[in-house]
């Protein structure tokens, strides 16, 4: 539970250096082509490099908390029943 919580604390402050734009322009463009290459899709415009990170994190943060969510659900039923 304890490294659930601070993998989201990390994140989102990411998030925040991202959006306050403390984190530099270099190291987002760099994250973000390296996602776009694994996945195959085509890389966004430099001026949407900031917005498109964001998307990429917070997208993290639901699937993951929702999997995790799930999983604990999902097993705490089958225990049960």
């Amino acid at each position: 539970m304890i490294g659930v919580l601070a993998i989201n604390v990390l994140m989102v402050l990411l998030s925040l250096g991202i959006a306050s734009q403390v984190v530099p322009t270099k190291l987002v463009s760099g994250m973000i082509g390296v996602l776009h290459k694994i996945i195959g899709i085509t890389l966004p415009p430099p001026e949407k490099e900031r917005a498109v990170a964001l998307i990429w994190i917070s997208s993290m943060i639901v699937i993951g908390d929702g999997i995790l969510f799930l999983l604990v659900f999902l097993t705490g039923v089958v225990a049960r029943g």
